[in-house]
């Protein structure tokens, strides 16, 4: 009898929230072994970047300033040392004009590694609103989520003025923390680990009136998925299959992680699992402005509303559709007087915002030398630089810097 009431409670136990974020713990790049997948399935018209070892020579040597938070410190390193210092799984590309020109892979991974990208995942699913908006799925940008999701009407009276823009540029207004210290019983560990995100969805409340400013959360994204879902009438991984990883030439499927087999709803914010070279093809194609060798994947206005400098985020950080522009230049300046008149005569370079370091008390600027950026949990980054033609992708377990920052001087060097 005691063993079948252990038995019980074992599995009453195993299948809350509490019970699986003390097991899993934090997040990891191997998560979707721990949830139930769906496939994101390829065809058989791959596209391959051309690959040329006389050119790859040059980022082998070249040595870049990058920055250690920490320390508050510089050092001159290569991309290949940069990896080094990371000491856990990473992979790395960068690519120009088609051609790969650099390409390192460390701690067990190759080009054909899939590990889960975490937040790059709403820029993912941002591209899939807009093309579910060019189909006609969904009727205009200022649609209300509630024409949609028509459950939410008897949930918190404001999801009656959310709009499906608010979404895309995370001024939903919502009373969620995006905090990783991983709390059992926190909102994210509810919808990260919870078996049914329907009912965190509903369940969350507003911290203030949509549309009035920006405020970072996954639960954002996580409405702006089920949104997709109920507009075009299927999966979020057919969707991403049909629309995406089958016209673009994707080297290998997919797969995106799901609340539940039961509830069967994608974890659009932070659960898509790829690989380095397929998640360059995405970069490709806003690069080419929405199209794809002749064919119109997503508009051009989407893709260009997409790289505006619309809402203002952390440290005054432009964002837009699940895409960052401006980089932390990381230079001091003890007022913004000194810091504009530092960057008036600098080439090639827009500051585009300023903020006060909080520890140093110092103001560093926020600048634009043409790079747009999607951004995870661990220093994942998609970045793509508009003025130069370049696409660079980072995935990984650690980060020593934020890779756009990176990858953004090295563009400039270049």
């Amino acid at each position: 009898m005691h063993k079948i009431t252990f038995l019980v409670l074992l599995i009453i136990l195993s299948s809350c929230v509490p019970f699986r974020t003390i097991k899993y713990g934090s997040p990891s790049i191997d998560d979707y072994k721990i949830f139930e997948q769906e496939q994101v399935e390829n065809a058989n018209n791959k596209f391959y970047f051309v690959e040329k070892d006389a050119q790859k020579k040059m980022l082998d040597t070249l040595k870049l300033d990058v920055y250690f938070e920490k320390s508050d410190t510089f050092k001159q390193l290569t991309l290949d040392e940069v990896l080094e210092y990371v000491r856990k799984p990473v992979a790395a590309i960068i690519i120009k004009n088609d051609t790969i020109l650099y390409e390192q892979y460390k701690g067990g991974l190759d080009k054909c590694s899939q590990t889960t990208i975490f937040s790059v995942t709403k820029t993912i699913t941002s591209l899939l609103c807009g093309i579910a908006l060019k189909e006609g799925y969904i009727r205009g940008l200022n649609d209300f989520v509630i024409d949609y999701i028509p459950e939410l009407k008897d949930a918190d009276k404001r999801f009656a003025s959310l709009t499906i823009e608010h979404l895309l540029d995370m001024s939903a207004g919502l009373k969620f923390k995006e905090s990783y210290g991983w709390n059992p019983f926190s909102k994210i560990a509810r919808l990260y680990y919870g078996d049914n995100s329907f009912n965190a969805i509903r369940d969350v409340k507003f911290m203030n009136e949509p549309g009035k400013r920006y405020h970072y959360d996954s639960m954002t994204t996580a409405i702006l998925g089920l949104l997709i879902e109920r507009a075009v009438g299927v999966s979020y991984a057919q969707y991403l299959s049909e629309k995406l990883w089958k016209p673009l030439g994707m080297e290998q499927s997919a797969s995106i992680s799901l609340d539940s087999k039961k509830s069967h709803i994608a974890k659009s914010y932070a659960g898509l699992t790829t690989n380095v070279r397929d998640l360059a093809k995405i970069g490709r194609l806003y690069l080419n402005k929405g199209n794809w060798n002749g064919v119109q994947i997503i508009d051009t206005a989407y893709v260009e509303r997409s790289h505006s400098k619309n809402m203002v985020g952390e440290n005054n950080r432009p964002y837009s559709y699940s895409w960052y522009w401006g980089t932390s230049d990381h230079k001091k300046f003890s007022n913004l007087d000194s810091l504009y008149t530092f960057y008036k005569n600098q080439t090639n370079i827009e500051v585009c915002g300023a903020y006060r370091n909080r520890e140093t008390g110092k103001y560093e600027a926020i600048i634009h030398r043409g790079g747009f950026w999607a951004y995870g949990l661990y220093g994942q980054v998609l970045y793509v630089n508009t003025k130069k033609n370049y696409i660079a992708v980072f995935l990984g377990a650690d980060r020593i810097e934020d890779f756009y920052n990176i990858f953004d001087r090295l563009f400039e060097n270049l």
